[in-house]
């Protein structure tokens, strides 16, 4: 981060450059307006040593990469020149920095602007120098750390998007593996049998004759509606995710175990159901729970009357699809709310308990 306000500015782009390989403007900028106030402050350095060191710090050629390493050397290369800064110089970049430091809102910005009270332009004692150096030494240092932890958290985001982008693909996977079973099989079963109105094939209660489906499709959807748990929470609190957000919830075992506890949820709710501990309208018959082959119907107007009266008639298209009838589409949905919600299930397990307690006493 360079010391002038449009240098210090163009930081802001760095956190939206491309890829360290490809050319970067803005740090080739930052070097030349580095370059432009130390050759300002130059004059005023008689100390051979200081001169040698500070000379040595700028690369030799124009410098076009922008990874981690590049950008620390520009930083030390402005924390040393912060230190030969001499008046009106050192308050005119004090005072730029103090607004850049504003506009990011710096944790401990009371404290840097309780040192601006420092910069007296008419006092160039030698004590009051150092005061004016070490304020602005230490709030050039606190801004590029807020820089650096930009990059930082820059970086987990996207990471953290590349793991769930990949650990989506697999759910969806799972989600959809029971279903191609299904589908298998049913062909299998199926006799291809003409089917009247509101009729469907045999394969009809497949579901309900081999459990092993069911258990299949409550499970993959306990383990989706975990995984979306994760990425909603992701997208809302993208703004503010940082490292303690990966560590705690998005690193790869921590995810597995939020995955394998969503199975588990949706796994318990299914034998909750089944044992009719809970039930009503609003949950699924499992005795009525299938996949079967409808018939598509398509509509046809009939002339019933002279006049120009008409009405719609339905009638047979010729083609079929496979459909889940409601009590599969409901087990599904509270399958993938078991999944979801990290409270429905162990909720539903403490109710059952205090009305079992409460049934005890009676």
């Amino acid at each position: 981060m360079s010391t002038s306000f449009q240098s210090l500015r163009s930081l802001g782009c760095m956190l939206r450059a491309g890829a360290p390989d490809e050319k970067n403007e803005v740090l080739a900028h930052e070097w030349l307006s580095l370059k432009t106030i130390w050759e300002a402050t130059r004059p005023n350095v008689t100390d051979p040593a200081s001169l040698a060191a500070i000379d040595g710090l700028f690369p030799k050629s124009l410098v076009w990469k922008s990874g981690a390493e590049e950008w620390h050397e520009l930083n030390a290369a402005e924390q040393a020149i912060g230190l030969v800064l001499f008046e009106p110089q050192l308050t005119t970049e004090f005072l730029i920095l103090i607004e850049l430091a504003r506009a990011r809102k710096l944790t401990n910005l009371a404290a840097h602007e309780n040192n601006a009270k420092l910069f007296d332009p008419l006092d160039e004692s030698d004590a009051a120098m150092r005061r004016k150096r070490a304020a602005y030494t230490t709030l050039l240092d606190d801004l590029q750390r807020w820089f650096i932890n930009q990059r930082f958290n820059r970086r987990l985001r996207s990471e953290t998007a590349s793991r769930l982008f990949r650990f989506g693909l697999c759910v969806m996977g799972i989600s959809i593996l029971p279903f191609l079973l299904y589908f298998f099989i049913f062909s299998l079963k199926f006799d291809g049998t003409s089917m009247a109105p509101g009729d469907v094939a045999k394969g009809y209660k497949l579901f309900s004759s081999n459990p092993l489906f069911g258990l299949g499709m409550v499970s993959a959807f306990g383990i989706l509606g975990a995984y979306f748990s994760r990425v909603m929470r992701f997208q809302l609190n993208i703004q503010t995710f940082g490292f303690e957000d990966v560590m705690t919830e998005y690193q790869p075992r921590m995810l597995y175990v939020r995955l394998l506890y969503g199975m588990i949820g949706a796994f318990v709710f299914y034998f909750l159901l089944r044992s009719g501990i809970i039930g009503g309208s609003a949950f699924p018959d499992l005795a009525n729970i299938s996949v079967g082959e409808h018939i598509v119907w398509q509509a046809s107007e009939t002339t019933i009357s002279p006049s120009a009266t008409h009405s719609k008639l339905m009638d047979p298209s010729g083609l079929t699809i496979l459909g889940p009838t409601v009590d599969l589409a409901k087990l599904l949905v509270w399958s993938f709310l078991a999944g979801f919600s990290e409270r429905l299930v162990p909720d539903t397990l403490d109710r059952t308990e205090a009305r079992a307690k409460a049934a005890d006493h009676e």
